[in-house]
């Protein structure tokens, strides 16, 4: 297999084509509709039918949803450690 150049500039959008890679999705996740898609060559494939501006958008979604469950699980993960008893 070979890989295109558009490939490889989106290739970061190829786990959450499949899945959330931080658990479950959140309400308004664009990706969701991409994972009634069984087939994974499909899903592949999405990157080079789709346009370069929906990319670009669901793109910055990832990163801003991305951003923002880390910096939840990074306060929960702090709150957890303070309740410890060391």
């Amino acid at each position: 297999m070979t890989f295109s150049e558009r490939s490889i500039k989106y290739a970061d959008l190829l786990v959450p084509i499949k899945k959330c890679p931080l658990g479950e999705a959140v309400p308004d996740c664009p990706f969701v509709e991409y994972w009634q898609i069984k087939d994974e060559t499909k899903q592949m494939n999405l990157i080079e039918e789709l346009p370069e501006e929906k990319l670009d958008a669901l793109r910055e979604f990832h990163r801003k949803c991305l951003a923002i469950k880390i910096k939840q699980a990074q306060k929960e993960t702090a709150e957890q450690y303070k309740k410890q008893k060391i």
